[in-house]
C-alpha cells in the first residue's frame, strides 16, 4: 500500500463553483464527497488541500484503496491506428 506522501503528490483534477449565496466549493470529483468551501476560490482550494490530506490519511488508516488520478486524451482514430505501439495501449482505452 502506498503511503500518505505519496499520495498527496499527485495532482487531482479539481472543479471549483460558485454557490448562489456568493461562497465556493473546491471539490475532487474522482473521490466523492471530497470538497471543501471558502468565502473565495482560493479560500476553498486552501481549505481542500488541508481536508485532501485528512480524507488520505483515514483511507490508509481504514484500508480504503486511493484513486490514483486520470487524465482523458482524445486521439482520432486515422491518428491513433498509426501509433506503432497501439497494441500496448488498448487496455488503457474506454470507449
Amino acid at each position: 500500500m502506498k503511503k500518505l506522501k505519496e499520495f498527496l503528490q499527485y495532482e487531482y483534477p479539481v472543479r471549483v463553483f460558485k454557490y448562489p449565496d456568493g461562497n465556493y466549493c473546491a471539490e475532487i470529483e474522482s473521490i466523492e464527497g471530497l470538497c471543501a468551501y471558502g468565502k473565495t476560490a482560493q479560500e476553498a482550494m486552501r481549505e481542500l488541500e488541508s481536508v485532501k490530506e485528512t480524507a488520505f490519511e483515514l483511507m490508509l488508516e481504514q484500508g480504503v484503496e486511493q484513486p490514483v488520478p486520470t487524465i482523458r486524451l482524445e486521439i482520432p482514430v486515422n491518428v491513433f491506428q498509426k501509433i506503432s505501439n497501439r497494441i500496448r495501449l488498448q487496455e488503457y482505452i474506454k470507449v
